[in-house]
């Protein structure tokens, strides 16, 4: 258990405080970065009309927040003294003696080889805790490894904690006030530069009260609000298409509404895509929307061009063309939230108007608004990982953007901006350092096409076409959902089939969601499935996260062990579908996809004191209140060894590992056997090279290890055998 005392001596270790002496001096010496006038990217932006500026890291190193924090977003900055926030908190977790590789839904080599708007093949930092330097060898995120500070800075404030059962206040909507100081003066571009310095110069158009959804008696309830057609196109007031289209797409199994958060998607191309000969043609635009949806997945359309007036658009290789937007809503889980209309919502407080809930567990009030604009072509060559790439001359990670306008430039051709909830549940524009965390999911990860994560995985068809509504979801029917597995060709089984093979914790950080605890323990049992996989210990206690904490290396391994054998059973008779006679199709269970009530509220609570706190930048995940709560996976089993060599006691948590002379972390992470030199190796401890195939530890093997998993969703529908 840390405590303050061990903190303490943690933070007056020499290394840090060479680290910060010598940062300290950097900063004495350059107080402020001048933008140079020769930096292309900031002239290129400025001829946007964007003023950038180029921001560094150090800052964050020494924990020095930006100006008018506090004022801006109503509590105290927290220092992180993390300069890389794009390398997210679940990096640094333990894999369960490689039986939890969530790792290769980012770090997969696929699109990269495919040459398919990915150029960053990262599949190889599956291998080892390789993180580059002394400082990022620590574990920074506060909020998940001492989560007990959290509750301490709110109560020394005189703050009062959230009620968990205070549900209502994620159904108070908190998009339409920010969309009317952002766009209340009609400007439906993809930047509002009707006041350059204005903190809302990149909120993105799409106004919330256009996403009712459609009543064929009266779909705009006489002209008053706008809604999302049966097509997933978004209209307005007059009924006029917006350009903006709804995406329903097959989450990433990391993410499903079990971890307290939930997505919706909508995408817009440029006018010369809607139009032909200058007049809006809703054929054309479908057609290529249509063109882009194949290009982006892969599926070799023989079109060299796009239609109507973007005929002069050449359709590139797994790219987007130059002004598609993505508008990015990030919801709270409600399991009221299934997409009624009316005066009387469970899912909103309503206040008497007319209202409705967003479908799919989608709460009224939003986590934050997130949006990218592509601003510029680029190729292969200019996205990838080479020497041309690295702008940290003084060895801190630099960013353009504009500190206080919430925007960032990802080096790939995008604009990135964010907004967050403040202290008080409004929405204001995220610092360059919340932001850096966007960055660590859209830039230099091997998933995304083009640096974006979801039209990849938009269901086939007109399926994909409509609200994101994770499964059809209804508050009336929680066990079931409507939703199909697809297809994972590499493995045979379903997209969420194969998530439970390689990924012992069904979960992100390797935390078991009791939902699937409960699951496989009814399974278990109505199988007789400790008998049948000659199981060495009751199946309860394989599946307690809690008692793990404590074990050592020769009790945790065995039981994470025996958890694998029921989870890969589990996941090879795919029982985790149910069937439906009627459709003849075969859908995900509502028990594994959709939390307890009492893990809704739970979820809601500890991000509420997240954002009370407003320590977004020391990790949004975290999973209870005391020092203890700290999951087994950042907590040693007696052998995982510290930064200065020694071995970090069973229980305590992991704050550090080791790392060579240049703070090059070396250790392991139990993926795949290695030598002594850190290479995968085979059965007979021969290095593999680049046939990692044959490494073990490989999944082909019997491990988890995959460097090339395919994050593009098959259009195959996954059956189970009946």
């Amino acid at each position: 258990m840390t405590t303050k005392k061990s903190l303490l001596k943690m933070l007056l270790q020499p290394w840090r405080l060479a680290l910060l002496l010598a940062a300290g001096i950097v900063v004495f010496t350059m107080c402020k970065r001048t933008v140079e006038p020769e930096n292309e990217v900031v002239a290129e932006l400025a001829a946007l009309g964007l003023q950038a500026e180029v921001i560094s890291a150090e800052n964050w190193l020494l924990g020095k927040g930006p100006a008018n924090f506090q004022a801006r977003s109503g509590a105290p900055y927290k220092p992180s003294y993390n300069e890389e926030p794009n390398i997210p908190a679940q990096c640094w977790i333990e894999t369960s003696y490689g039986t939890q590789n969530a790792c290769k839904y980012c770090h997969t080599d696929y699109l990269t080889l495919a040459r398919h708007g990915n150029a960053f093949d990262i599949g190889d930092d599956q291998i080892l805790y390789s993180f580059p330097t002394a400082n990022l060898n620590h574990i920074l995120w506060r909020n998940i490894i001492l989560p007990h500070e959290i509750e301490e800075r709110l109560l020394t404030e005189g703050l009062e904690l959230p009620d968990a059962d205070d549900v209502d206040y994620v159904r108070v909507d908190n998009w339409r006030a920010t969309f009317a100081m952002a766009r209340g003066n009609g400007n439906t571009d993809w930047v509002n530069l009707q006041d350059p310095d204005s903190e809302w110069i990149m909120f993105p158009a799409l106004d919330p009260d256009h996403l009712f959804p459609y009543d064929p008696s009266d779909p705009t309830g006489g002209g008053k609000h706008g809604y999302v057609d049966t097509e997933g196109f978004v209209r307005d007031q007059q009924e006029r298409y917006t350009g903006w289209r709804a995406i329903n797409f097959f989450p990433y199994t990391i993410f499903t509404p079990l971890t307290g958060s939930v997505s919706g998607i909508y995408v817009r191309l440029p006018e010369m895509f809607m139009t032909t000969e200058g007049e809006f043609d809703l054929a054309t635009y479908k057609n290529n929307l249509d063109l882009l949806e194949r290009n982006i997945k892969n599926l070799r359309p023989q079109e060299k061009e796009y239609f109507g007036d973007a005929s002069e658009i050449a359709v590139d290789k797994g790219f987007y063309p130059v002004g598609t937007e993505f508008a990015h809503p990030l919801h709270y889980v409600d399991l009221m939230a299934d997409g009624q209309m009316g005066q009387e919502l469970d899912g909103v407080l309503t206040g008497g108007r007319k209202d409705y809930e967003f479908p799919g567990t989608r709460s009224k009030r939003v986590k934050e608004i997130r949006y990218m604009y592509k601003w510029k072509e680029v190729t292969l060559d200019d996205i990838g990982e080479g020497e041309d790439h690295d702008d940290e001359e003084d060895g801190y990670a630099e960013f353009v953007g504009r500190e206080g306008q919430g925007w960032v430039e990802n080096d790939a051709g995008w604009i990135i901006s964010a907004y967050i909830e403040d202290r008080f549940g409004n929405l204001r524009p995220q610092t360059t350092e919340e932001l850096a965390q966007c960055i660590g999911c859209h830039a230099n990860v091997g998933n995304t096409v083009d640096a974006v994560w979801s039209f990849q995985r938009k269901l086939p068809g007109e399926k994909g076409w409509g609200e994101m509504d994770y499964g059809k979801y209804h508050s009336e029917t929680p066990q079931y959902t409507w939703l199909n597995d697809y297809l994972h060709e590499e493995s045979g089984m379903g997209e969420l089939g194969y998530f439970y093979y390689t990924v012992v914790g069904a979960d992100l950080y390797g935390v078991m969601p009791g939902e699937i605890q409960q699951e496989l323990l009814y399974y278990a049992n109505r199988f007789g499935m400790a008998d049948k996989l000659a199981l060495n210990f009751p199946v309860a206690e394989l599946l307690n996260d809690e008692q793990l904490k404590f074990m050592p290396r020769e009790e945790r391994k065995v039981r994470l062990l025996d958890r694998q054998k029921l989870m890969r059973h589990y996941a090879q008779e795919a029982e985790y579908l149910y069937f439906d006679r009627e459709k003849d199709q075969w859908f995900i269970k509502g028990s594994v996809f959709y939390p307890s009530e009492n893990t809704m509220k739970n979820n809601i609570a500890l991000y509420r004191r997240i954002v009370l706190d407003q320590s977004y930048n020391l990790g949004k995940d975290v999973f209870g209140t005391e020092s203890d709560h700290v999951p087994f996976t950042f907590r040693s089993d007696g052998e995982v060894l510290a930064a200065d060599g020694s071995p970090i006691p069973v229980g305590a948590v992991i704050t550090s590992r080791p790392y060579n002379e240049d703070g090059e972390g070396f250790t392991p992470t139990g993926l795949v056997a290695v030598n002594e030199e850190g290479e995968p190796i085979d059965a007979d401890g021969n290095p593999v090279g680049k046939e990692y195939y044959r490494a073990v530890g490989h999944v082909t093997k019997g491990g988890t290890f995959d460097m090339m998993y395919n994050p593009l969703l098959s259009d195959k529908p996954f059956r189970k055998d009946k």
